[in-house]
């Protein structure tokens, strides 16, 4: 009877150990504004680091090999970046990413994995001044820890007084905010006119474009990974002793 109990005792130690290890893992919290980005122009691959994570350019994966940008990192207060050359979106005088020509930016965190739970974006219009409207949607295709893949979207704002289009803030869903993630490409899609919304576009082709800044983000501090495993170890032992 004693041991029985002894038995149960630690088979729950063992249980509170695991669940304490995964709730208590540190994570820092912070918003990626990307004002420490200098103005640059990304092709296919090149890459930029900030907050601790790593952002790589991809161009259209059905126009491989053309050598457009893939993207340009703009400056919405500098008339050198944003004037009579481009209409940059409204709502944003700091620097931020813009995915250009059917592009998108993948995010990841080298061998580990982070949350996203909040980021503004708008669309980036062509050259051409073009009607008020809402052309199209950022698209989130997150790939989490065990291998799932989760996609969200969200509608463009449309233009303001001055006809720029201007840029919205997206807090995501709790259930996606809780995701680990190890890889998130971000890119942008087109309204058809029949319900859907693609990319590329073939009425529009290289003009789902976006823009991306201040991601809201957690990245687990150095040493949580531990935790984790004796979080997974404590769980793992409960599970070969009840048997």
């Amino acid at each position: 009877m004693n041991r029985h109990f002894t038995r149960i005792k630690q088979l729950a130690g063992c249980a509170l150990v695991g669940a304490a290890a995964m709730l208590a893992a540190p994570a820092h919290a912070s918003v990626l504004n990307l004002d420490a980005q200098a103005p640059t122009t990304y092709f296919h691959g090149e890459k930029f680091v900030d907050g601790g994570l790593t952002f790589t350019a991809k161009e259209s994966t059905f126009f491989p090999g053309l050598g457009l940008a893939a993207g340009v990192m703009l400056n919405g207060s500098d008339p050198g970046s944003c004037g009579s050359n481009l209409a940059c979106p409204s709502g944003n005088g700091s620097t931020f990413y813009s995915g250009w020509n059917d592009s998108s930016i993948e995010v990841a965190h080298a061998g580990g994995f982070y949350f996203l739970n909040s980021l503004r974006y708008s669309f980036l219009a062509p050259a051409a001044p073009i009607p008020d409207g809402v052309y199209g949607q950022l698209v989130l295709n997150a790939t989490t820890v065990d291998g799932s893949v989760v996609t969200r979207s969200a509608d463009f704002a449309g233009q303001d007084a001055n006809g720029l289009f201007m840029f919205s803030n997206w807090k995501l869903d709790a259930d996606f905010a809780a995701l680990r993630l190890t890889n998130l490409s971000i890119s942008a899609c087109l309204f058809d006119g029949n319900g859907g919304c693609v990319n590329p576009a073939g009425w529009a082709l290289f003009n789902a474009q976006f823009a991306i800044d201040d991601l809201d983000v957690a990245v687990p501090l150095p040493g949580s990974a531990p935790l984790l495993l004796l979080g997974l170890a404590g769980l793992a032992a409960i599970r070969r002793r009840a048997q």
